[in-house]
């Protein structure tokens, strides 16, 4: 019976089409991507793979000298040949390290023979829908260019295969006086919407950018009502989401609202749902894991909302999210950029008419050559 024998984390870097422009918060950022590849062998040469995301929680030193010797299938509970969560013994790693779950889900899968989803549940649908988030402030980098630097950049990823896009809005935070900076997220809006046709679902993403601006939050939505947005993210902080809704309400709006990124498992839901009624909830892929995913989908499922995981310059991440929406009902879309990584092989999988087809390859997805990283992962 293979058991885990080893754990190894290397930095991986990896390339994007062109530098990042900025958002709401944040300038110019370099083309190129990094994931913590945080490698799980078994002594019989087998991998399991996540990207471990340390920096969200720093506090959190998890006691992996518990995985030692096991074999990954007896670390959680299993009902009707699923995998339902962790085993009792094993719940403090659900508290201190659900990242690692999909790695060791990998391994279990692998040792299956299945792909991974198929140890969370039955599939709920064939392909799973997905959304490019390439789209940020080009024309305050390409000045001469305009809006035209951002219709740009939208066809870019109808050429990789994308029907869905999201637009990053919320000039005004940093960037542009107000209210020319709502003026030029409409401007930006619109023309995206024009430049893709009525095919294309378009949602934005402002990064909390119209914070203390609530009044000009709802008045974007109103003047962008044409573009039929499927949701409006992080429109501003989580203590105004009830007044943005009161003014959407009297405008006659029904945009869904989403958010959450900065949460990472279902109490976190729970506790600030009385204040924060989201109607799609974006916990981050990565940093929440699978297993505690899959609580918060019954959060949803219960509340009648729905889901689409924040995933920023990971692509372990898109295969993580596009496995969960396979399983789950509740599940909008899978979040993808052009990050590109070169020290891992991934099953092929094709972005087509807007949505991921997974591979029928055993686990994950994921190989790391011999070449790169040595047998099992080992430098």
């Amino acid at each position: 019976m293979p058991r885990i024998d080893g754990l190894a984390l290397y930095e991986a870097v990896g390339q994007r089409d062109s530098i990042i422009a900025p958002n709401a918060y944040v300038g110019i950022r370099p083309a190129e991507s990094r994931e913590n590849l945080l490698i799980i062998s078994l002594d019989d040469g087998k991998q399991g793979v996540t990207n471990w995301v340390p920096r969200w929680r720093p506090e959190v030193k998890p006691d992996v000298t518990l995985l030692m010797g096991r074999d990954p299938r007896e670390l959680f509970a299993w009902k009707g040949g699923f995998i339902c969560g962790w085993a009792p013994e094993y719940q403090e790693l659900r508290h201190e390290a659900a990242p690692l779950d999909t790695a060791l889900l990998d391994l279990c899968a692998q040792l299956e023979g299945v792909p991974l989803w198929c140890l969370l549940g039955d599939a709920v649908r064939e392909v799973v829908p997905a959304y490019d988030s390439t789209l940020y402030f080009e024309d305050l980098v390409e000045g001469d260019q305009g809006v035209e630097a951002v219709t740009r950049k939208a066809k870019q990823a109808l050429a990789r295969g994308h029907r869905a896009l999201k637009i990053k809005i919320g000039r005004g935070l940093k960037w542009m006086p107000w209210p020319e900076c709502t003026e030029r997220d409409i401007e930006v809006c619109r023309a995206v919407c024009q430049a893709v046709g009525p095919d294309v679902a378009l949602m934005v993403d402002a990064n909390r950018g119209f914070t203390r601006y609530v009044e000009d939050a709802a008045d974007f939505l109103m003047e962008t009502l044409d573009c039929n947005l499927v949701f409006a993210e992080e429109m501003v902080d989580p203590s105004e989401i009830l007044l943005l809704k009161d003014r959407m309400r009297k405008r006659g709006l029904s945009v869904p609202l989403a958010g959450g990124e900065e949460g990472d498992t279902r109490a976190w839901c729970e506790q600030m749902w009385p204040s924060c009624p989201l109607d799609i909830l974006q916990m981050d892929i990565c940093r929440t894991g699978l297993l505690e995913y899959l609580l918060v989908a019954e959060f949803a499922r219960n509340q009648g909302i729905r889901l689409a995981p924040h995933n920023f310059g990971s692509q372990i991440g898109v295969l993580q999210s596009a496995h969960l929406g396979k399983v789950v009902p509740e599940f909008l879309y899978t979040e993808c950029d052009d990050s590109r990584f070169f020290v891992y092989e991934v099953s092929r999988y094709e972005i087509e008419g807007g949505a991921i087809r997974l591979s029928d390859a055993p686990g994950l997805g994921v190989r790391v050559p011999d070449e790169v990283y040595g047998p099992s992962g080992a430098a």
